[in-house]
């Protein structure tokens, strides 16, 4: 004789269930129920309700009261939780794929190993929650509420964490690989051996994140925050997208803090031998003790970095000095040609004048011969000149043999 086949549960049938357990869902088990496809449990008043393996797929429970209640394997594939309570709930194992929860609360709740792909959870609260395991890949978690969440070793593929609150989270050993973290608050968050390739970076705060092990080549980090950010030899920052070097402290005018996260960044690059990178980083960080010194109060300070700059980039652009030379020959030759007393009234004789005088390699029987102020300017033009090639030479050959 054929089993006969288990009668799909309704509102009705909860709510009968309720009724018989005493007028409250604490305790009440429903294990193993098949509920009807889309059954609408909207607002429902469910603490402690017993829901373990569960079948429960699309259902309504959106504003539904599950605190504490208990979903450990239940199947909500596609479920509607939008704005639900689930404070504390357990919901291990569990089978969320694309479920609504939006805005739902699941502050301190359970869902160790569960299934979160591509489910939405934008604005949801998960502070503290328990995701160790789970797969969140695809997941919408934009502007979620991860405060000290334990995600560690959670497979966040491709999930959007845009904006998320990820202060002191947990994500050591968690896959990252291509997620969006745009402007999300990973501050002291624990990244240790986080799988980061590739991850969209872009304005996240990471000040004081733990960093160590973690893996970010080809990550996106324009204008991230990384005042007191923690790395260590294992860390992988290869081919990280950098785009100006510019870091989010800089953009906000924390020079001092941003001078800091440029020297550790220095520092790492340097240790890896990837030194044209830790010329970027030590031009920002010389970029920001420029902007940091005030005109009024160190105006030989700031004159210096300025004149530094402008000359050759901190000895990190050679060609600054070729440029800067070449204006002053070009420059002085002009001044001379229609200011100078020459015996001579070709600017072709005076450019030569020029060149010989910056060079200091003597002027010859055949160079113009100049009088008054252009006389005493040629042999200035000679110091300046003598200075500018040594410091080609430094800058150069400082670059070349990194």
């Amino acid at each position: 004789m054929a089993k006969k086949k288990e009668k799909l549960l309704t509102r009705e049938d909860v709510l009968k269930a309720i009724e018989k357990n005493g007028d409250t869902a604490k305790g009440l088990d429903l294990s193993g129920k098949h509920f009807k496809t889309s059954i609408r449990l909207s607002k429902l008043f469910l603490p402690g309700i017993i829901l373990k393996k569960a079948n429960l797929k699309r259902a309504r429970l959106k504003k539904a009261y599950l605190m504490n209640a208990h979903l450990e394997g239940a199947i909500l594939g596609d479920a509607h939780l939008e704005k639900a309570y689930l404070g504390g709930a357990h919901l291990e194992e569990a089978y969320l794929w694309g479920a609504h929860l939006e805005g739902a609360y699941l502050r301190e709740s359970h869902l160790e190993g569960a299934d979160l792909g591509d489910a939405h959870l934008e604005e949801a609260n998960l502070g503290h929650a328990h995701l160790e395991g789970a797969n969140l890949s695809g997941a919408h978690l934009e502007g979620a509420d991860l405060l000290g969440a334990h995600l560690e070793g959670a497979d966040l593929l491709g999930a959007h964490l845009e904006k998320a609150y990820l202060m002191n989270a947990h994500l050591e050993k968690a896959i990252l690989e291509n997620a969006h973290l745009e402007k999300a608050n990973l501050e002291i968050a624990h990244l240790e051996e986080a799988y980061l390739g590739g991850a969209h970076l872009e304005g996240a705060n990471l000040d004081g994140a733990h960093l160590e092990g973690a893996y970010l080549v080809d990550a996106h980090l324009q204008g991230a925050y990384l005042w007191g950010a923690k790395f260590s030899p294992e860390t992988r920052l290869e081919q990280a997208d950098w785009e100006n070097y510019i870091l989010g402290e800089e953009k906000d005018g924390v020079f001092v803090t941003a001078s800091e996260a440029y020297r550790r960044l220095k520092i790492w690059y340097t240790e890896h031998g990837m030194y044209d990178i830790t010329g970027k980083f030590f031009y920002r960080e010389m970029e920001v003790r420029r902007k940091a010194q005030s005109w009024k109060e160190e105006p030989h300070l700031k004159l210096w970095y300025w004149v530094m700059r402008m000359l050759c980039g901190y000895g990190e652009k050679p060609e600054r000095v070729a440029i800067s030379a070449a204006a002053i020959i070009f420059g002085l030759a002009v001044a001379y040609f229609l200011w100078g007393t020459f015996n001579s009234s070709s600017f072709w004789d005076t450019l030569y004048y020029s060149v010989a005088s910056f060079t200091a390699l003597g002027y010859g029987q055949w160079a113009p011969q100049p009088s008054g102020w252009a006389k005493g300017m040629g042999a200035g033009e000679a110091v300046i000149g003598v200075s500018m090639m040594a410091l080609f030479l430094v800058t150069f050959t400082r670059k070349m043999i990194r």
